[in-house]
């Protein structure tokens, strides 16, 4: 599945791997470590319109390498959850669920080598439609 050359932190689990991820535009850079296993597909009123597929990773995981000031952040409904996009290209990058805010959602979609794997991932339906407001 996805693999990367980079060296991973000094004691980072097997399995692991550090993940390179942009904007469209390049002016938002990040990267995470994780095992991509699954993506997960949300039918929310907002993720079903921007079509991100979703990887959850611990905060301490995710890194904003670049690009800080260009990014956007919307929120909606209970307000808990803060989705963040570039404000050059519109690319939405990642995410803090509102079920877990401590955690990031990142879109695999900007993962610099997504199209040559993303396609075997099997993905996982949230039914983020049926969620109600009163959910944590």
């Amino acid at each position: 599945m996805p693999d990367s050359d980079a060296i991973l932190p000094h004691g980072a689990p097997p399995g692991l791997r550090m993940h390179h991820a942009s904007c469209h535009c390049g002016a938002v850079r990040f990267r995470f470590l994780s095992h991509i296993e699954e993506v997960v597909q949300c039918n929310c009123s907002y993720c079903l319109r921007k079509a991100a597929l979703h990887h959850r990773v611990d905060a301490q995981r995710f890194t904003l390498v670049e690009g800080a000031a260009m990014l956007t952040r919307y929120r909606f409904g209970t307000l808990r959850a803060t989705h963040f996009f570039c404000r050059l290209c519109g690319t939405p990058t990642h995410c803090h669920p509102r079920s877990a805010p401590a955690q990031i959602n990142v879109n695999v979609r900007c993962v610099d080598d997504a199209c040559l794997w993303l396609a075997v991932l099997p993905v996982r339906h949230h039914d983020g439609r049926a969620w109600s407001l009163d959910v944590p």
